[in-house]
């Protein structure tokens, strides 16, 4: 089984398309269709990563690509794959970051765990939501939806291997009452 570490989301699978068992796969606003040129898709299923064969990719819009996968024929399948995220393995001629001035992406850091200094653990970052460019961590804090902006000033240390990421936030900022 490959690793999480080994490898980056590109995007998340959406929706269904037209009667062929095609997927949309709406890609981070990082990445475009030439970051799948690829054999090979990885979908988190159940808590791990499954290699997914790549038949077709073809672009939809700006943000989604249609794709269709090998392994996903019949539509009972095709459904198990809604809503997986989508990942490709770390290489050097493919999604490798080109330079160090080249910001991080905050989607990859979906699944960590979160502590603020002061604070202590907050929960689960769920989701990334991008608000007129004010992006934010959603994290789930105890079934509460808490809501963190991504800015690099409040983030201490991010922990690829431990998948931990620690803030130190302004006063006011949460209220975890």
């Amino acid at each position: 089984m490959i690793d999480k570490h080994e490898c980056r989301q590109i995007g998340v699978i959406v929706k269904t398309h037209g009667v062929k068992n095609e997927l949309v796969l709406r890609l981070f606003e990082e990445f475009s269709i030439d970051h799948v040129d690829t054999e090979y898709l990885f979908l988190d299923l159940d808590g791990g990563l499954v290699p997914f064969f790549l038949e077709e990719a073809r672009e939809k819009n700006k943000t989604d690509i249609l794709i269709k996968l090998e392994q996903a024929k019949d539509t009972s399948e095709v459904e198990r794959l809604m809503d997986a995220p989508v990942y490709l393995k770390k290489l050097a001629e493919s999604i490798e970051d080109e330079g160090e001035d080249e910001a991080f992406s905050a989607y990859q850091l979906i699944g960590y765990e979160t502590q603020a200094v002061g604070h202590g653990p907050l929960g689960k970052v769920v989701a990334i939501k991008d608000i007129s460019k004010n992006p934010l961590f959603e994290i789930d804090h105890n079934g509460k939806e808490l809501l963190v902006p991504i800015v690099e000033d409040f983030i201490v240390q991010i922990d690829d291997e431990k998948q931990f990421i620690i803030f130190e936030l302004p006063e006011g900022l949460i209220d975890l009452e």
